[in-house]
């Protein structure tokens, strides 16, 4: 499979015409409905979503330009700012601190409904929080700034960043990071999209004040959250298939809310079914959702998908942009039955 690969900001206006070629080039890459199978993993029952590992070399990859080439003997990852205790460390120090592996799904505030910037891989790491404790934010902090190796920075609240699920890695799928996802370290913070998540990272800093990182600068979403969005796998737009039971199948992410449950309409959105959730193992990885169809009269069908997060909140029929929040909007297939 061809790897993933986009530079964002060309959505935005935001960057030259090298980059913009560059871009283009790669955007056809990222268009195949069929990259994930969930069907493939329905024998794994409630684990399917756990056993559906991107590989490290088709994980779709999203930066603001080229690779950094870090020392990892060299590199130090500080704590500063508006700290009682700032304090920095080296790669030595962070493989001596609590390891934790997760699995986490992560995506690209550029995807589309339907699209393929996402990847679901297991992390090494540490957690975030006990280091925030250590570094003792003071009493006026109330925002972060994180800095990386490449020139890159975004912002968070300080209240964000003391959540329980983020994490620090320097592994994904057993390996080292490769360069291009971040080695030697990256963080995380679930529930974001990936452009709140920086790889390369040396630095978070303490502040009393919000921080427009690069993104965000030139319009992007300060905010963030990941929409709760279901999507088919395993079926493309025009499919003809055999009047005789069909299954759909696919996938939902949202934030950390979670994904309550997943809908399916064969009337253009007028009437709703629901389907079956036969994997959900954590609001921070894909949830896997099937549907039997029974015996469809022949015909043509616009056939939606949506998903309702974990406070009730029902995705949206209206298709938007990706720019500056996240796209929007129900994925539609157009099948025949025949």
């Amino acid at each position: 499979m061809e790897r993933r690969t986009l530079i964002i900001g060309a959505v935005a206006g935001g960057i030259g015409l090298v980059e913009y070629a560059f871009t283009s080039r790669w955007m056809n890459g990222m268009r195949d409905p069929t990259a994930l199978s969930v069907k493939a993993y329905e024998r794994f029952g409630s684990k399917a979503a756990l056993m559906a590992i991107t590989p490290n070399d088709e994980f779709y990859l999203t930066s603001k330009g080229a690779t950094p080439t870090i020392d990892r003997d060299k590199w130090q990852l500080k704590f500063e700012g508006l700290v009682g205790h700032p304090f920095a460390l080296n790669y030595q120090d962070l493989l001596k601190l609590p390891k934790i592996e997760k699995t986490y799904t992560l995506e690209c505030i550029s995807d589309t409904a339907g699209g393929t910037a996402i990847g679901n891989a297991q992390w090494t790491g540490t957690p975030l929080k006990p280091l925030i404790a250590r570094a003792t934010p003071s009493g006026d902090a109330t925002h972060a700034a994180i800095h990386a190796a490449d020139g890159f920075s975004t912002g968070h609240t300080l209240e964000r960043l003391w959540n329980e699920e983020n994490f620090i890695a320097w592994q994904m799928n057993g390996e080292d990071l490769p360069p291009i996802h971040g080695y030697p370290v990256r963080i995380f913070i679930p529930g974001k999209y990936g452009m709140k998540q920086p790889k390369w990272v040396t630095r978070i800093e303490m502040l009393k004040q919000p921080h427009l990182g690069y993104w965000e600068s030139q319009g992007w979403s300060d905010d963030c959250e990941r929409w709760a969005h279901a999507r088919f796998t395993d079926l493309k737009d025009g499919s003809r298939i055999s009047a005789r039971n069909f299954e759909f199948a696919g996938y939902a992410v949202g934030n950390l809310n979670g994904i309550r449950s997943v809908e399916i309409s064969f009337d253009d959105g007028k009437t709703w079914q629901p389907t079956t959730i036969f994997s959900d193992p954590s609001p921070i990885v894909w949830t896997f959702w099937k549907y039997a169809w029974v015996n469809p009269r022949r015909g043509e069908y616009r056939i939606r998908v949506r998903a309702v997060d974990g406070r009730g909140r029902v995705q949206g029929p209206r298709p938007t942009s990706s720019f500056p929040d996240g796209a929007t909007g129900q994925q539609i297939l157009t099948v025949t039955v025949a």
